[in-house]
């Protein structure tokens, strides 16, 4: 996370509906003196994460493991030119939590009932089309599929966020920000725009 504490983000019911929300992350742990690294679907349950990674992948075979895990949100590139202060640099604003913990196996029962939550979760929030389950799948097939991944409950022992979003900056040049971002053709950029404006001060 970054350093400077003004970027802090220590609101941990905000942080996991962070996390709920994006429900996507890279998993990194050191395995055997190297560095390994996965991206995994990931459901908030409680103290806990669930997830599921592939068979053949390394983190899934080294289980327990202790990971990190980190979900990123919006990011966005800063110009110094939108700034009213001169002698200012560039810089990206972004969002972003870590959660370090163990990653631990789970039986095939609880990755079906993972597999559903996932995708009951994500296909909600698709408008315009009844959701997928997987009833609609053969069980032979479905079992075939289920053999090629393994779940796994991720510890949430540690949580840490950052939110970057120019609050070392005043008033004005945090305008001039927003604006060039709001105005922007980027959506990573607009939502750091909108976050940016969230309870900032009327000037």
């Amino acid at each position: 996370m970054h350093p400077a504490p003004i970027f802090s983000w220590d609101d941990r019911s905000g942080m996991l509906s962070f996390v709920a929300e994006r429900s996507f992350a890279t998993l990194a742990a050191t395995i055997e003196g190297r560095i390994v690294v996965a991206h995994a679907p990931m459901i908030v349950d409680g103290d806990r994460c669930l997830l599921h990674l592939s068979r053949a992948n390394p983190l899934g075979r080294a289980m327990p493991v202790r990971v990190t895990a980190i979900v990123h949100g919006p990011d966005a590139y800063v110009s110094p030119d939108w700034y009213a202060a001169s002698d200012q640099v560039p810089t990206w604003n972004y969002v972003a939590v870590e959660i370090e913990g163990e990653l631990a196996p789970i039986d095939d029962q609880a990755l079906r009932a993972i597999v559903d939550q996932l995708s009951a979760e994500h296909e909600g929030r698709i408008d315009g089309k009844p959701p997928w389950t997987s009833e609609k799948m053969t069980p032979e097939v479905l079992s075939a599929k289920l053999r090629g991944i393994v779940g796994a409950t991720l510890s949430i022992d540690v949580l840490r966020g950052t939110r970057k979003l120019s609050q070392n900056k005043d008033a004005t040049d945090q305008a001039g920000v927003i604006a060039a971002l709001a105005g922007g053709p980027d959506a990573g950029a607009r939502a750091i725009a909108a976050l940016m404006s969230q309870g900032r001060p009327t000037t």
